[in-house]
Formats: C-alpha cells, structure tokens, sequence
C-alpha cells in the first residue's frame, strides 16, 4: 500500500567540480541535497525529499505548492554544470501519515507516544517515517492503545 502524487516539481541536478560529487535544488520547494556520488542518487534523494515535503504538507492539511510556481533562478553562469531534471516524489505510506495526523489531532508529542508505546523514541520516529513500510500489525495496535484509538484494517 502506497501513496503517490501524480505532481512533478522542476530542480536542477548539479556537479560540484571540487569534490566530485553531486547535489540539487527544486525551484518551488525547500529541497536540497548535496555529497551524492552519482547523478542517479542525487535524482533519488530529490525524490525522497519532495516527498518528505509534501508529506509535512498534507499532514498539516497546507496546500501544495504549484510546480513551476517560481520562475527558475537566473544560473545562467552555471549552466555547463546544471542538469534540469524533472522529479515525482517517491512513494509514501499512508499508515505513517495517518499516525501522524492521529498523533497531532490527539495533541501528543513524538516523545508522549513513545512512553504511552514503551519504546525509545527512535521507534516512533521510524513509524512517523513516511518512507518506512515497515509497520507490523502489532506495532500498529500498540500506536492505537497509545492514541485512545481502534485500529481498523480493510482489504479494497
């Protein structure tokens, strides 16, 4: 079970000459990553990221920004180094999203859920993790308890 936003933002994939690594930048979103080995990884974790983004967005129920919203930044110095590329966010979980939306109706912090839960608070951070699939039935009963909740599985 996936979430998925059929969105595509516009970034630029760079190469710093320097280190020889790579890194990038999307036009309309706060999303940056730098140190990558490849043009490939540095493509990936702009995907992580824009989903991270817009995850933080529907969970504070904030519209998302329209792509191509910003007029791009005049790089015309840098244009032998930038590579326009187009990027989709990657897949999210909706199970983490819903826990996180539950957590914040609730008003309960990150370290609240992880008493209530009996675990270290690096459990609940990796269940808030959109980009984690990991989630065991039992983990999920156990965030239900936490949050006064039922928790409802359903086959569609």
């Amino acid at each position: 079970m996936v979430k998925s936003w059929d969105v595509t933002y516009p970034c630029y994939i760079e190469h710093d000459l320097e280190s020889g690594t790579y890194g990038g930048f999307c036009v309309d979103l706060p999303v940056f990553v730098a140190g990558k080995a490849s043009v490939e990884e540095a493509r990936k974790a702009l995907e992580e990221g824009v989903a991270y983004y817009l995850a933080h967005l529907e969970v504070e129920e904030r519209p998302f920004p329209r792509p191509g919203a910003t007029p791009p930044p005049d790089l015309e110095e840098e244009r032998d180094r930038l590579i326009p590329v187009e990027i989709r966010p990657s897949p999210v979980n909706p199970v983490s999203l819903a826990i996180e939306k539950a957590l914040r109706r609730k008003g309960l912090k990150r370290k609240e859920l992880a008493e209530r839960m009996g675990v270290p608070p690096s459990v609940v951070t990796r269940i808030l993790d959109p980009l984690y699939f990991g989630h065991t039935l039992s983990t999920l009963r156990r965030v239900a308890e936490a949050l006064e909740k039922d928790l409802v599985v359903t086959f569609r």
